[in-house]
């Protein structure tokens, strides 16, 4: 019996070493033909201080896509009307609304410009990041619209100018942007 205790140590103890465990160790016993292995962690793999490799990926855009707020601010018509160029606004009304919540109010106006308004605000937000229109005439055979100039929105900020009424309303809503 004691030769068989020792065929039993030294196999098993041969195959633990060479990786296999016991299952091969067993099945070497057993007389098996093809033993099934299983792959047991040793204690050398488990405290292997090799770390994953990190391969950085490269940011093409920051994560954040969200645009920035561009707001459409009504105004009365400037004055002197008509003069293109030396134009001011004086007065401002209460109503303003964010880029897409003015061109939908304006499609659903079917307004007869809805197409140069869509493509003129769009610009002025890319632009300047605000757009200001009035109700009027732009064009005097047409129905009155909401009214884009170029002149009036090429940068000057009309809410913080001298001179210009701007509603309470209004200066509270940029003073939180």
């Amino acid at each position: 019996m004691s030769y068989t205790l020792a065929k039993v140590a030294a196999i098993s103890g041969g195959t633990a070493a060479a990786g296999g465990g016991i299952a091969v160790g067993a099945s070497a016993l057993s007389g098996a033909a093809s033993p099934k292995q299983e792959k047991v962690s040793t204690s050398l793999e488990k405290t292997s201080n090799v770390e994953p490799e990190v391969v950085p990926t490269p940011q093409s855009e920051p994560a954040s896509t969200k645009e920035p707020v561009c707001n459409v601010y009504l105004a009365e018509e400037p004055t002197p009307k008509e003069k293109t160029g030396s134009r001011k606004f004086t007065k401002f009304t209460e109503e303003f609304w964010s880029r897409d919540d003015f061109l939908k109010k304006v499609e659903e106006k079917n307004l007869w410009n809805k197409n140069n308004l869509n493509t003129e605000v769009g610009q002025g937000c890319t632009s300047h990041g605000r757009v200001f229109v009035w109700w009027g005439k732009g064009q005097q055979p047409q129905s009155e619209t909401y009214v884009y100039a170029s002149d009036m929105n090429n940068g000057k900020d009309w809410l913080k100018e001298s001179g210009v009424d701007v509603p309470e309303k209004i200066k509270q809503q940029i003073q939180t942007l």
